[in-house]
């Protein structure tokens, strides 16, 4: 492959930074010693284009003066804290906040209001055990972990439902990896413990996703490889499975209703796979015939209703560059009030919305991205869903973009926009660069959501479906000779599968595989052969799916772009766990680096032709690979080719050039710290930190 068209500009970067060192070669004994000696570099930080929250749940409690609300807003930069939890008085209009630590994780995080008033939430500690903390609206008082829970409750999905019984059932994982639930009296605090409920789904994790609690008992969907339904009897302390699914396609259920519970599933074994409903009713799961009909159980004295919601718009609860958020909120009487011919642009207060303002505290973000774009500027990627920012090397200007339902791990540039993909459910997004940015924003009274036509980006598909690629996270992306884009990555949660998809921004088409994949997943990609070639690094997997054998070494594997097909896979390094990163380097060549199976302080740096494929060299490195194998690829490294030619990239801390013919490798320098990086007007940039940064010259 050859260098990316705005290399073209930048062709002699940094030269003068390695003129004082000589190549050696990757077996060679003075590459240590020049290591360990490589000079200081110094960066210097530019800026932070990312300070930010972000923005979490929005729960509601009832008032006791039975007519209005309370709204509690969260806020977290990242999961675990630290929080800050904003609470709203609809009707007193009182705003107070609460900070806590880290160490409280309320990412989506259930609440349900207890029939005393009070609102139980369902947060997780740092070791994934649910804590429990209740709001109480009479006194507008928040208290953390007020119910001490038992340490065998585990998430991350954690739902809290009300019982028939009036009594709070958190529902979770044990671990021994079946599922749990505990009781939780609202009045008393007291806690009643189940201990491990229905199938282990060793040695997969287990997820309670749903769960019900009748007078007597408890219901379970436990996934997912494969879902079980589960009823515990309360009394006996038995479980039992109402319904079980195949191992691929099934999903579970379980509902609560105030007057009962219900549940669903489909994929369930020996069936055609189609989806079924149930009654669950004194520990069974009863099929609902027909919609409408009336169920099992004695009709029950409803509980009272809450006061009515009001409208609210979230639109800019995102907080500004200074932290200042609003939350509108309506209620039915001062809309109908509201005038009909008020301007477009009246204020919100006109349309009878009445807005309460407020400050939150805002943190920079690391940036774990960066891709430059042809106009020059760089395109950066912060942690923790925090979004996008461009950077203009030319004057120095930045901005923060915005945000999407992306967590941002692969990146793929075909017709000048940008293709992005990760996790969750592995969405795509195309961002054009020459138009401005439009999603989330908020827009004649809309918030532009990230599927709609008008959005930039725009979420255009969800690769992770199972007649696509399956994959829950994408990590690793490339461009192929038609302009296609591929993407590739992992499962999670219901399978430790690699899968691939592809998709045609031309024609809109888009195609996929796993099968093939589902004992090997996919960590690295790059385009060879002028994109004829998708060569795929993967690593090593037990496949709990398919059943296949896990493989004594990761591989290679190599998809024609042409016709779309696997077709073979090459193992460069026997008993190594996966094959690592890897880069095309021009021609049929790729380059990759792994770890050496025999020595955990070495590695291997190998060269391959990708269409015998052969093995061109294959050198020890007196260095381990500086990321795991199948790591989460948020570490502050890269793995890249530069605009000479060579190869770029991090050995024990000290920035490198490789040569990708030989192997060959000259010392650069020591950064502070490593970072992804990127080359522009000339010079080196680097993320890894809050800052952008570049090499001083």
């Amino acid at each position: 492959m050859s260098p990316q068209p705005w290399f073209s500009s930048i062709a002699a970067v940094c030269l003068a930074l390695v003129s004082l060192t000589s190549p050696v070669t990757a077996a060679d004994s003075d590459l240590a010693a020049q290591v360990r000696s490589a000079p200081q570099l110094e960066t210097e930080d530019l800026c932070e284009p990312v300070k930010s929250v972000r923005e979490g749940m929005l729960l509601w409690a009832p008032n006791p003066d039975g007519k209005s609300w309370d709204l509690l807003q969260i806020y977290f930069p990242q999961y675990g804290g630290p929080n800050t939890i904003v609470m709203i008085d609809l009707g007193s209009g009182e705003v107070k906040q609460v900070q806590t630590e880290r160490g409280w994780n309320f990412h989506l995080c259930p609440a349900i209001v207890a029939p005393n008033g009070k609102l139980f939430i369902s947060a997780l500690n740092s070791r994934l055990q649910q804590q429990i903390c209740i709001y109480d609206p009479a006194t507008n008082e928040l208290t953390l972990g007020a119910v001490a829970m038992p340490d065998d409750v585990l998430g991350e999905t954690h739902p809290l439902v009300l019982g028939t019984d009036d009594k709070l059932y958190a529902i979770g994982q044990h671990p021994s990896r079946a599922a749990t639930a505990v009781q939780i009296d609202p009045d008393t605090l007291q806690v009643t413990g189940y201990g491990p409920i229905g199938p282990s789904h060793a040695p997969n994790a287990c997820w309670g996703y749903s769960g019900a609690a009748d007078d007597r008992f408890v219901y379970i969907a436990s996934g997912k490889i494969p879902w079980y339904l589960v009823a515990y009897d309360r009394q006996t302390g038995q479980s039992r499975t109402l319904v079980e699914t195949a191992t691929v396609g099934g999903y579970v259920s379980a509902g609560q209703r105030p007057d009962g519970c219900v549940g669903s599933a489909s994929g369930i074994v020996n069936t055609g796979g189609e989806r079924r409903d149930y009654w669950l009713y004194k520990g069974q799961a009863i099929p609902i015939e027909q919609r409408g009909e009336a169920p099992p159980w004695p009709a029950r004295e409803p509980r009272p209703s809450p006061p009515p919601r009001p409208e609210v718009n979230t639109g800019l609860a995102v907080p500004d560059i200074d932290g200042w958020a609003e939350i509108w909120v309506r209620t039915a009487e001062a809309k109908a009030a509201a005038p009909a011919d008020a301007p477009a642009d009246a204020a919100p207060e006109q349309w009878g919305w009445r807005r309460f303002r407020f400050q939150v505290p805002l943190y920079p973000h690391s940036i774990y991205r960066l891709t430059e774009l042809a106009d020059g500027r760089l395109f950066g990627t912060a942690g923790a869903y925090e979004g996008n920012f461009v950077y203009e090397p030319q004057t120095g200007d930045f901005k923060h973009l915005g945000k999407i339902g992306l967590s941002h791990y692969a990146t793929a540039v075909s017709g000048g926009k940008v293709y992005m993909s990760g996790y969750p459910s592995s969405p795509l997004y195309v961002y054009d660069p020459r138009q401005p940015w439009t999603a989330g924003t908020f827009i004649k009274g809309r918030v532009i959501q990230d599927d709609q036509p008008d959005a930039n980006p725009r979420m255009l598909l969800r690769m992770g479906e199972k007649k696509l690629a399956g994959t829950h996270k994408m990590y690793a992306a490339a461009t192929d000779a038609e302009g296609r884009v591929v993407f590739g990555g992992a499962w999670i949660r219901d399978g430790a599968c690699g899968g691939i998809a592809w998709y045609d921004p031309g024609t809109g088409q888009v195609d996929g595989m796993w099968q093939p994949l589902s004992n090997y997943q996919v960590t690295h990609m790059a385009a060879a052969d002028d994109g004829r070639t998708i060569a795929i690094s993967t690593r090593r997997v037990d496949d709990s799916v398919l059943g296949k054998p896990k493989p004594e070494q990761g591989a290679l594997w190599f998809l024609d772009t042409t016709r779309r097909e696997l077709t073979g896979k090459f193992e460069p390094v026997p008993l190594a766990k996966g094959t690592g990163p890897i880069v095309a380097v021009g021609g049929s060549r790729i380059v990759g680096w792994t770890e050496n199976p025999q020595d955990a302080k070495a590695s291997i740096l190998y060269a391959v032709d990708v269409r015998g494929p052969t093995l061109i060299y294959r050198t020890d490195l007196p260095f381990p690979l500086p990321v795991a194998i199948g790591s989460n690829q948020q570490e502050a490294w890269d793995f890249r080719l530069g605009p000479d030619g060579h190869i770029w990239t991090f050995m024990d801390n000290v920035l490198v050039r490789i040569a990708p013919e030989d192997g060959a490798i000259r010392v650069v320098g020591r950064p502070t710290r490593p970072g992804p990086l990127a080359f522009a007007a000339g010079r080196v940039y680097l993320g890894g930190t809050t800052a952008v940064r570049r090499i001083k010259e």
